[in-house]
Parts: structure tokens; C-alpha cells; sequence
């Protein structure tokens, strides 16, 4: 990896998952048999937003752990979307597991082993790495996966002593009820953009609509991505006289399978916030309608990649040619 890089690039840390993705053809009946289609792919939040990013045609970088044993499959399989990948090989603890049932009202029940994942330390993204990026992003899920957090404030402040952003994925309403509101603004201090959903958001803020989470998060982070479903989305940034709120209206589409929606969001977002620049330009630290244009396209090519990602089956995009060759 060289140190003087004209080009975007991201690095991802976080959860890499093997997804068992089960959808039943009636109710489960317990004690006995159900039959149901039975789906084996890649996953894991960290790792999907990284896949749809090298999709789109971002250089990127991402750092995580499986057992040593499925090391090869996940790194290939990170290259078939135009990912650097940086593995580590567990040789005790099994890849991470998630199963996903999918109801036939679109709901999902997920049992989760996190395996190798737990492993995943801040300290696994260097400073040669950070020193060759544009932005960083992480989620919830390897926040709390188990790691001290103030390692996770010190990739933080690490990443910004180099220059570069960062955003972060609560990953799960219920990982901010389980460690509380305080501790996870805490634990992000200072990162730059936030993506929550509505859930996550009311989590954080005690407000219901998605006008007053934003306002209220804004207070926190200087930028909001708030993903509101079949709504779209509501881009924030700024308080008082020169805040900026965004709406993004999405095409109503039938989902075949919502898992990995938001991951795409997130991808999409930074794919159109960084789109066509060098990693001299500094999208965020525009102001006025320049920097409501870029907020704008940022949140359509979010709300796109979302909505490509509910019309296929699995978290990550499908029959990828890379717009990128990485070494």
C-alpha cells in the first residue's frame, strides 16, 4: 500500500459473517420439520458496506477476522467486489455465524455467533493505513463486539490526527439500549458523519419523528444520515440559522430481501459524497449549497444502492465486475 495516494480510499473495520439465510414456506412448527429454502452467503455489516463500495467503484480497504480456515474464501470473495482485503486468520475461534429467518411478512429473526469477530481490534488498522485513506468508517457491531471501546476513541483520534473522516453504523437499536446512550456518544467521539436508522435514532434521542432525531443528533455529530425505509432518507447537517435538511425521496420498490439495506446505504453515501474527487478534496468541509449539492448526491446514490440491495437475496451486491483494479 503506498503512503502518497492521489485516489479515495476507505478503510472498513469490522464484523465479517457467514449468513445462513433460512426462509421457511409456512410457520415453524416446533419438535418437528418445516420446509424451507435453505441460502449460504457472505455477510456482516462492516463487510457488505465495503463489498457495495468496491462495487461502486471506491478504492477500499477492509480490515477483519474469520477462522483461519475460511480466510481465503472471504478474501476472494472481498476481491470479487473490488475490496483489498486484510484477513486475519483465527486458528480456535470459527468465522462468524449469523442465521437469518426470513418470515413471509419480510420479518427477520437473527441468531448470531460472532465468532472471530470478537477479535477484531482497533490496533488491526495501522497508522500506514490510516496514513493512505480518506475516511474510516466502523460499526456498532465491532464497537460493542467486545474489545475495550477506548481503543475504538483512539482509532478515532488517530484517524483524525491524519486527516481523515469518519462515519460510523449503530448497527442495532438494541446494542444502544444494551450499553446506553452515554456510553456509545462516548465511544464516537468525534466522528463526522452518523448513519442510524429510525430506530436507532429514536434510541438516541428519545424523539419520534425523523425531523427532531435529526436536529437532536446534530448536536452531536456535524453530520446525520438518517434511513427512514420506504421513505427514503434525511440528510442533516448543522444546527440553528445554518443548518441544512435534507430529504431523499426513494422509487417504492417490492423488497425480496431487506438484509444488508442499510450497509448498502452507507455505501452508496460515501461513493456519492466522494464521487470523482482526489484524496486533496474535502467534501465536508464545504459550505453553503456546494455543500448541500454534495450532501444531496451523497444521500440519492445512498437511497439507490439501498434499494438495489432490497431486490436481490443476501447482504452484499450480486454478479460484480469491479470498477476498480487494487493491488
Amino acid at each position: 500500500m503506498s503512503d502518497v495516494n492521489p485516489h479515495v480510499r476507505v478503510v472498513i473495520v469490522g464484523d465479517v459473517f457467514d449468513d445462513i439465510i433460512v426462509r421457511p414456506t409456512s410457520g415453524i412448527r416446533t419438535d418437528t420439520d418445516t420446509l424451507a429454502s435453505i441460502e449460504r452467503r457472505a455477510g456482516g455489516s462492516a463487510a457488505n458496506t465495503a463489498a457495495w463500495l468496491g462495487s461502486l467503484g471506491t478504492l477500499v480497504d477492509f480490515v477483519g477476522r474469520t477462522n483461519v480456515s475460511d480466510t481465503v474464501r472471504h478474501e476472494n470473495l472481498l476481491r470479487d467486489s473490488g475490496v483489498t482485503p486484510h484477513l486475519a486468520g483465527e486458528l480456535v475461534l470459527p468465522t462468524g455465524t449469523i442465521v437469518v429467518i426470513v418470515e413471509a411478512n419480510d420479518t427477520r429473526t437473527m441468531l448470531t455467533e460472532k465468532g472471530a469477530n470478537v477479535d477484531t481490534s482497533p490496533s488491526d488498522v495501522t497508522d500506514r493505513m490510516l496514513a493512505a485513506a480518506t475516511h474510516l468508517h466502523f460499526t456498532g457491531y465491532t464497537l460493542f463486539s467486545g474489545q475495550p471501546v477506548d481503543g475504538f476513541t483512539d482509532l478515532v483520534r488517530r484517524a483524525k490526527a491524519q486527516g481523515v473522516t469518519v462515519s460510523v453504523d449503530p448497527g442495532s437499536s438494541g446494542f444502544i439500549v444494551d450499553h446506553g446512550v452515554t456510553g456509545f456518544l462516548r465511544a464516537v467521539e468525534g466522528v463526522d458523519i452518523l448513519f442510524p436508522n429510525l430506530d436507532e435514532g429514536r434510541e438516541l434521542t428519545g424523539r419520534t419523528d425523523a425531523a427532531g432525531i435529526v436536529d437532536a443528533l446534530a448536536e452531536h455529530f456535524p453530520f446525520v444520515a438518517l434511513t427512514l425505509g420506504r421513505r427514503g432518507a434525511l440528510v442533516g447537517a448543522g444546527t440553528g440559522v445554518d443548518a441544512l435538511r435534507i430529504p431523499i425521496s426513494c422509487v417504492p420498490a417490492e423488497p425480496r430481501d431487506t438484509t444488508g439495506a442499510g450497509d448498502a446505504f452507507d455505501a452508496g453515501f460515501l461513493a456519492g459524497l466522494f464521487d470523482g474527487l482526489t484524496a486533496s478534496d474535502r467534501p465536508l468541509a464545504a459550505r453553503g449549497e456546494t455543500l448541500r449539492g454534495q450532501l444531496e448526491r451523497a444521500g440519492t446514490s445512498g437511497v439507490a444502492a439501498a434499494t438495489r440491495a432490497i431486490g436481490i437475496v443476501g447482504a452484499r451486491p450480486g454478479g460484480v465486475v469491479p470498477h476498480n483494479a487494487l493491488g
